[in-house]
């Protein structure tokens, strides 16, 4: 994931790293809903809860008390404080009260543990993968359901289209022009993908609960569909709190014959001996000495000769395409005409990223063969 995209899932990554949150079904008056509730040990308790008609993530945030009943407020500010609703523990679940910020009158509530023997089937295997992420996502996925688009052919495939109507995230299926396998793979990790985006939606709305609300806005463009190589672009905008908006593009680019999600250093190699492959399987780096003395200093002086006009210096408000440090960290994808490398910016000159020039050619990449050269084209 981009460096712009680590404050996206900020509040589902804050829960999830905290050991062994509760996870509870129950209702608030005659409403369904799922909980879920961090509680630490220094008394501080979050949490989120969704009713299950509506999806929709309500923050919680409060304090154990010393009697160890919680008093929660839900979807605070960053600077309010507000009981909306109380839990006491009883027979290893909780009951309660909820008063909420606007009620004209009390709801009981009545919760207990979700055990995940009773976590509801689902006969998607992408979506059952998500499972391993997050018990709470799971449940509140299971409830949705995805509902086919247009159809239509991009170089010799035909794509058909599947959207989630809550988030409007859509992602495709490829239906012809691959090997059975082949096929079955591909779709498997669009499919992933796609409900991994409809959690980030909801991580989002989440974190936007604090502030001014917020937006998550996705576009999915197919770029290369040949025989070895499947490359998308997985553009975002989002706004889920904080000081300002933000924009990203997270692009998959996929060895069709194994299904493995390639690296840069798969395609292009500008060190010295052998290719490396940089990236654990986590997607994590060590370090970066390699992009910031090899990659982007040639990138940096490569692009200046390759597309001079465009990344000609000029006054102080024109983009330093020639400056390597805005391309040490680059989002790429693969084209029929070459590899797209991306440049990235800090966020006053935000807009001189994403360019449309900026790609390497084929007939460039293939004098720097990365670790699989027999996938370039």
């Amino acid at each position: 994931m981009l460096p712009k995209l680590a404050g996206l899932l900020l509040w589902g990554l804050s829960l999830a790293a905290q050991a062994a949150p509760l996870l509870l079904q129950g209702q608030i008056g005659n409403a369904a809903v799922v909980m879920e509730l961090n509680v630490g040990q220094d008394g501080e308790v979050d949490g989120r809860y969704f009713y299950r008609k509506y999806h929709q993530d309500l923050a919680l945030s409060g304090k154990r008390m010393a009697d160890g009943s919680l008093q929660l407020g839900e979807n605070l500010k960053y600077d309010e404080q507000r009981n909306d609703l109380t839990l006491q523990p009883q027979n290893g679940g909780w009951r309660g009260e909820w008063h909420g910020p606007k009620a004209s009158k009390s709801l009981p509530v009545m919760l207990t543990p979700y055990e995940p023997g009773q976590w509801p089937a689902s006969a998607d295997a992408a979506l059952n993968s998500m499972r391993q992420r997050s018990g709470y996502d799971y449940i509140r996925l299971a409830g949705l359901s995805l509902k086919p688009g247009k159809r239509e052919r991009v170089q010799g495939h035909t794509l058909q289209w599947w959207d989630e109507p809550l988030s409007k995230i859509r992602l495709f299926r490829i239906l012809d022009g691959y090997p059975d396998a082949s096929l079955q793979r591909l779709n498997q990790l669009l499919a992933e993908r796609q409900w991994q985006e409809v959690a980030s939606y909801f991580d989002c709305q989440l974190g936007g609960t604090h502030s001014a609300g917020a937006d998550f806005e996705q576009t999915v463009t197919p770029h290369l569909l040949s025989s070895k190589l499947f490359s998308i672009s997985i553009f975002t905008s989002y706004y889920c709190g904080g000081a300002h908006p933000d924009f990203a593009d997270n692009p998959l680019t996929v060895d069709v014959a194994s299904g493995r999600t390639l690296q840069l250093e798969d395609l292009l190699w500008l060190g010295k001996g052998k290719p490396q492959l940089l990236r654990s399987a986590s997607g994590e780096r060590k370090d970066y000495q390699y992009e910031e003395k090899v990659l982007a200093p040639w990138l940096a002086s490569t692009m200046a000769r390759l597309h001079s006009a465009e990344t000609q210096p000029g006054n102080e408000d024109d983009c330093a395409y020639r400056d390597p440090q805005v391309w040490q960290f680059v989002s790429w994808y693969a084209t029929p005409q070459g590899l797209y490398l991306g440049p990235s910016f800090a966020r006053v000159a935000r807009a001189c990223e994403y360019p449309e020039w900026s790609v390497l050619p084929w007939s460039l990449v293939k004098q720097h063969p990365g670790a699989r050269p027999e996938l370039l084209p």
